[in-house]
C-alpha cells in the first residue's frame, strides 16, 4: 500500500492501529494524532489515529 502511495499524488496514510500494532507502525514512520476509545460488543477499546505523511 505504502508503495501504491509513493506512485500516486497520495500524501498521507492514516490507519487506526490498535494498542499492540501502535509500535509496529511507529517504527515505519507513523505518529499518532489522537487517541481513541472505542466500543465493540460492550468492551471498550483503546486505539489510536496515526499518520504517515509521505511527500
Amino acid at each position: 500500500m505504502e508503495n501504491h502511495v509513493l506512485e500516486t499524488d497520495m500524501q498521507k496514510i492514516t490507519t487506526h492501529a490498535s494498542i499492540t500494532a501502535k509500535p509496529f507502525f511507529e517504527k515505519r514512520g507513523y505518529k499518532v494524532i489522537n487517541e481513541q476509545t472505542v466500543e465493540l460488543r460492550g468492551q471498550l477499546f483503546t486505539n489510536f489515529l496515526m499518520i504517515k505523511n509521505e511527500k
